[in-house]
């Protein structure tokens, strides 16, 4: 990175000058190694290498010198890395008390706590830290804490407790701010999520990007952030063509100022989005630049996920080119992939094997998907057993394609599917029962499905008027 302006240096329309220079003039070789030796003890207490710690503008290798003590980062990178770490700039610079610091690091022990599963020592640590805090009257302090106690209690599955805790953090003292607090507005929309509160949901992230919006510095990488989250309430709530168009204003505010990762992620939703939606060749040339990025980004996994959610969209069009990219995904998770990848790439290849006509190849790929599925979490089990009953449609094969529909209806009502993934397999059963002659029972599948269709007005209304208020 050495001779080149960071992404904040340009974001900021900042004057192209020699900053690194100028801050490592003003340093002694004794502050950098210090500030090297704080930055690596914290981010190896987070757990984080460096390559995770890196970001645009700080790369790993450059990150590397920086904890060997041969660079000083320009403000702009170290406030960045000090909000990765949890800590604040004065207090990784080593410019805050002794005090401080101490106080600061009791909520990262907890944090790291909570990542060993811990959980009763961090919750020990945190409720000592929240009577510390009502004493001295110190909001922030009490919202952290809470904070923390969300977490611990999201940890044992007590997700009730959690939001309550949550809610608790979000209004002690001064509304936070969504773009330091990431991590809490991001937990409490899971858990809305989770708990089949779409509408909450969508008021909550609604409320993070508009207050995002209103900053005088918009950061587009957390713009972006909530806008994925949000695209995906959006999607639960029936709506993929809304979700889409959430995710494409964000990409079109923040353009080339949004982080590698972000980007990708971004495009990858939004293939999925599109593709819901029934745009599926938008959603294809999304799928396109997901790809392109994550191979900037040399993260192995989740190109592994962009590969095949590109197959999965050739596939939607009918083009056997998918295969390529199913092939690309399936080696880019190495010789022993979980059972999950491996039946989830076994789904698409039944779907290859179908559109090429070879029902004999898909049947067999379809049978092992619903085996490897079956031994993982669950998770897009249904998947599997819908392209099985397909297969078994095609090869004639009445009473076991009808258990196996059966089998997907069930399976998708136990994942965590949007309802669209319900509607789609009522709609193939439908038009199974309709050949076979149940009419009955197949008008009976049709009508589930459209009771299922995007109608979530419960959901949607109360972002409608919140949006009309800060227009």
């Amino acid at each position: 990175m050495d001779g080149q302006r960071s992404d904040f240096d340009q974001r900021e329309g900042a004057p192209v000058v020699d900053e690194q220079a100028v801050h490592d003039d003003e340093y002694s070789n004794e502050a950098l190694r210090k500030l090297g030796a704080r930055v690596r003890h914290l981010r190896r207490k987070k757990g984080l290498t460096q390559r995770e710690l890196s970001f645009d503008g700080c790369s790993y290798s450059y990150l590397a010198r920086i904890e060997a003590g041969d660079r000083r980062p320009s403000p702009r990178v170290l406030m960045e890395i000090a909000r990765r770490l949890g800590v604040s700039a004065e207090e990784l610079s080593g410019e805050t008390s002794t005090e401080q610091r101490s106080r600061s690091l009791e909520l990262l022990d907890a944090s790291m706590m909570i990542r060993r599963g811990d959980l009763a020592d961090a919750e020990e640590l945190l409720r000592g830290v929240l009577r510390e805090a009502e004493v001295n009257g110190d909001t922030q302090r009490m919202s952290e804490a809470y904070e923390g106690l969300g977490a611990v209690a999201d940890e044992r599955g007590d997700h009730a407790a959690a939001i309550g805790l949550l809610e608790h953090a979000r209004d002690a003292g001064a509304a936070p701010d969504p773009a330091e607090r990431v991590e809490l507005f991001g937990r409490l929309f899971q858990l809305y999520r989770g708990s089949g509160d779409v509408a909450r949901a969508l008021a909550l992230l609604q409320e993070c990007l508009a207050q995002l919006r209103r900053t005088p510095v918009v950061d587009p990488t957390k713009v972006v952030r909530y806008a994925v989250w949000l695209s995906r309430a959006y999607t639960e709530a029936g709506d993929p063509a809304r979700a889409a168009d959430v995710l494409g204003a964000a990409l079109a505010d923040g353009g080339d100022q949004v982080d590698l990762r972000s980007r990708a992620t971004a495009q990858y939703e939004l293939s999925r989005q599109l593709a819901a939606a029934g745009e599926v060749e938008h959603a294809l040339r999304c799928a396109d630049r997901a790809v392109s990025l994550y191979e900037l980004d040399e993260d192995n996994r989740a190109l592994s996920e962009a590969h095949l959610a590109y197959a999965q969209r050739l596939l939607d069009l009918g083009d056997a080119e998918a295969g390529r990219h199913l092939a690309a995904a399936r080696n880019l998770l190495g010789a022993h992939p979980s059972p999950t990848d491996h039946g989830r790439i076994l789904v698409e290849d039944a779907r290859q094997a179908l559109l090429v006509g070879d029902a004999s190849a898909a049947a067999q790929r379809a049978a092992q998907a619903v085996r490897a599925l079956g031994e993982g979490d669950g998770a897009h089990l249904g998947d599997a057993h819908l392209v099985l009953a397909r297969v078994q449609d095609e090869l004639g094969e009445v009473e076991r394609a009808d258990a196996a529909y059966s089998a997907a209806i069930e399976a998708i009502r136990g994942q965590e599917s949007s309802a669209r993934d319900l509607a789609r397999a009522y709609r193939w059963y439908g038009k199974f029962l309709k050949r076979i002659g149940r009419a009955e029972a197949a008008l009976e599948a049709f009508e589930l499905a459209a009771d299922l269709a995007p109608s979530n007005q419960d959901a949607l209304a109360p972002i409608e008027a919140r949006a009309d208020t800060t227009a």
